[in-house]
């Protein structure tokens, strides 16, 4: 067993919600995952402030976890709300 491959890391950090939506992707692609700082995340209805709270994974799992975050983002990033109206 790499000792150095089973370290616990940071993969995500962002706000409650953000942090337990990509939790919920990585259960998803079957990648184990819990959320740290969830408890000091004080400003939950002002979201703008709400982060610190960290999604962390096992160092073996970052490739595909790096995957399914990407996609996230990239998801994230083609659903902005478009000024201009459906014709």
């Amino acid at each position: 067993m790499d000792i150095d491959k089973d370290i616990v890391i940071e993969i995500f950090s962002g706000t409650l919600w953000e942090a337990e939506m990509v939790k919920s992707l990585l259960q998803d692609a079957e990648i184990e995952s819990f959320v740290k700082n969830s408890n000091l995340n004080t400003y939950i209805y002002e979201p703008i402030q709400a982060s610190g709270v960290k999604v962390m994974i096992l160092n073996s799992d970052s490739e595909k976890a790096k995957e399914v975050i990407g996609t996230y983002y990239r998801n994230m990033n083609n659903n902005t709300i478009s000024d201009e109206p459906d014709e």
